[in-house]
């Protein structure tokens, strides 16, 4: 069995730790922020619970099918648990047993770290990772022995994974044992969050249980994020560049905003506000690769979850395809013996066939939408126009809503959506016939949002 050192406490590292520990591995995870308060109440978590390393802990999460299904498999427990906390369990549209999510997003970790702090098998350390220990493999490349504290300490493991998140100083860390540097590949979204959290009002429940709920306009995008105990988000995304974002942070402008957006009033009328508009920026789809030119960079050390791999979080796939990587790790761990150098190299392949896809849809998605933003221009790529076929059709046959919904919950790849015949067919038939088709769009106008936000 390995012992394994995992820097993070967010949901890759307990999700890693808690995957690995039902394998019989031992874990210590090291984690600069404080744990959540004891007994605290769910509402209590959110409001209370300073998680600095977690800077989108308080905008709207969505808990898709993946990554529940990766949990039911995996962690049952930790479910029955968030259901008894509030959390909503929710069954989706795709013609199996599916299920999806509602909870906020420290409620889900606090949920969970409180599950794993229980492990016999693990341990949870509060120290701020400073270094990597490290020797010079056969080859010449460094292999990690374990990690450097603040306290001039070290950590020893037969493993050491990365899962301190989209910040991760990771290079900084490779480059004092010598290491080249991950290579890396980012893509600025160009997009602005503003998120607001509500409560239903007594007697009043959501008007839909899909998370999120997506409302396009020609110049943003609303979402409605349902979580545990009547709780919800309506978050916005604009362009990083529009002149008028910051007054979306103003309650009242926001309010206004909102309320102009017809298919989401009826949020606005069940609930109240709890909390100011919340801002985030600054995002990227970023991936981060241990394979150098003729083999890995370093051996005995591993990334998992954003620390590899993120991804704007309009569609909320950051949480399932962090579960996802962290048992594809936790698979690999029984075979941590063998040479170092073939194991990571393995490793890097298995991440590749879990996230690049998902990486590379998200990119493409991401391009194309922030064109429309920004510029107004549509996009007529092929992706795009096969997302503009499928919301149309899947208004009109209930096949390719399933199969639609099983791509969103990211149960099926686009590529395996695309191998069905049947809905192949009436989406390459859709394209042509509508060539010039577009999306609908929602809310104001450009000239009445400017009108209100000035206002």
């Amino acid at each position: 069995m390995a012992s394994v050192v995992v820097i993070g406490a967010g949901i890759a590292g307990l999700g890693i730790a808690a995957f690995a520990s039902r394998r019989g591995h031992t874990v210590t995870i090291i984690e600069r922020d404080a744990a959540p308060l004891e007994g605290a109440s769910p509402d209590e978590e959110v409001s209370d619970w300073q998680r600095p390393g977690v800077p989108h802990a308080r905008q709207g999460h969505a808990m898709l099918g993946l990554g529940i299904s990766v949990l039911r498999q995996e962690y049952r427990p930790v479910i029955d648990d968030l259901v008894a906390r509030g959390a909503v369990l929710v069954d989706l549209d795709t013609g199996g047993d599916d299920l999806g999510l509602l909870v906020r997003r420290l409620v889900f970790e606090a949920t969970l770290r409180r599950r794993v702090e229980a492990d016999s098998r693990v341990i949870i350390l509060q120290a701020r990772v400073v270094g990597l220990v490290a020797e010079v493999g056969a080859d010449g490349v460094p292999h990690v022995l374990g990690v450097r504290l603040d306290d001039g300490s070290e950590m020893s493991g037969d493993i050491v994974l990365d899962a301190s998140g989209r910040r991760s100083p990771s290079a900084t860390w490779l480059s004092g044992i010598g290491a080249q540097a991950p290579r890396e590949i980012a893509q600025a979204c160009g997009f602005s969050y503003i998120a607001q959290e509500f409560a239903l009002n007594p007697g009043c429940s959501f008007p839909s249980l899909r998370a999120p709920i997506v409302h396009e306009l020609d110049y943003a995008t609303v979402l409605a994020f349902p979580g545990d105990n009547g709780r919800f988000h309506l978050s916005t995304t604009i362009s990083a560049k529009d002149p008028l974002r910051r007054r979306l942070l103003e309650p009242r402008i926001y309010a206004r905003f909102l309320a102009s957006v017809e298919p989401v009033r009826k949020w606005l009328e069940v609930a109240s506000p709890v909390s100011a508009p919340l801002p985030m920026a600054g995002l990227e789809n970023r991936r981060r690769s241990l394979a150098g030119p003729g083999g890995p960079i370093v051996t005995g050390f591993a990334y998992v979850g954003d620390a590899c791999v993120q991804t704007n979080p309009t569609f909320g796939r950051g949480v399932s395809l962090t579960l996802a990587h962290a048992r594809t790790l936790a698979d690999a761990l029984d075979r941590i013996d063998q040479d170092p150098r073939t194991w990571t190299m393995d490793m890097i392949k298995r991440t590749e066939d879990c996230l690049g896809l998902w990486f590379e849809h998200q990119l493409a998605t991401d391009a194309a939408r922030l064109d429309e933003l920004t510029n107004g221009t549509r996009s007529h790529s092929v992706a795009a126009r096969i997302v503009t076929a499928m919301a149309v059709l899947r208004e009109q046959d209930e096949h390719v809503r399933r199969v639609a919904d099983r791509v969103y919950h990211m149960l099926l790849t686009p590529q395996q959506m695309m191998a069905d015949r049947a809905v192949s067919r009436q989406v390459l038939a859709f394209i042509r016939e509508h060539p010039d088709v577009e999306r609908s769009h929602v809310g104001p106008t450009r000239a009445d949002f400017e009108r209100l936000a000035e206002g």
